[in-house]
């Protein structure tokens, strides 16, 4: 759909035609700069509002890291308070979803400059990290060759270990056929929730660096 939107102007690296930007948009500056900035937000993930704080940070920094640059100069944090929580809770879990967020933001060396807060029926946290370096300071993301090597920073199959927790959690016919088959013990789901869990809360700065 968005394709026959006619959205960007050719003037996008990185990306087929120079349109729309798949995670991060790079753009030259008029003094010859270069602008990488992305925007994302997570719904509930986790039971810990102050861990969803730290996913929505390291979710949102991690498509700079895949533009390969290590550094994020400013972030705008977008956040959703739960209008249908009862005040104390809502207060509760807002600043702890927050205290989350910056602390990933501190570990980054970046900074929350400012963002947008709403009443929301789901309490949800996100942002847009900007990132402004000089050429040759990023790996265009569409530079991929064949033979060339792809390292990972984080395991793949965390969004797998993500859906069995939510088909478990709500008791669906998918975690009772993996349960019933002997495929997945309780034990062994909880145990993937728990690594994927870890994987999401932590920087790949790394990875860009």
């Amino acid at each position: 759909m968005l394709r026959d939107m006619n959205l960007g102007d050719g003037k996008n690296l990185g990306t087929r035609e120079g349109r729309i930007a798949l995670d991060c948009s790079v753009r030259e500056t008029r003094q010859g700069n270069f602008v990488i900035s992305t925007t994302d937000f997570f719904f509930p993930l986790v039971e810990s509002p102050y861990l969803q704080g730290r996913i929505g940070a390291a979710n949102v920094l991690s498509d700079l890291y895949a533009e390969g640059t290590g550094e994020c100069d400013f972030v705008l944090m977008l956040l959703a308070v739960c209008r249908d929580m009862e005040k104390e809770v809502r207060e509760i879990c807002t600043r702890e979803m927050v205290r989350g967020f910056r602390d990933a933001c501190d570990e980054a060396g970046t900074t929350v400059s400012g963002g947008q807060t709403v009443m929301n029926p789901w309490p949800i946290i996100g942002g847009v990290a900007t990132s402004i370096v000089a050429k040759g300071e990023f790996v265009h993301s569409d530079g991929a060759r064949v033979g060339d090597v792809v390292v990972l920073t984080k395991p793949l199959g965390t969004q797998v270990a993500v859906n069995v927790q939510e088909w478990r959690v709500d008791d669906k016919p998918l975690w009772k056929k993996c349960r019933d088959a002997g495929k997945l013990s309780v034990s062994e789901a909880e145990t993937m929730m728990h690594t994927a869990v870890c994987s999401m809360t932590r920087l790949n700065r790394h990875g860009g660096q």
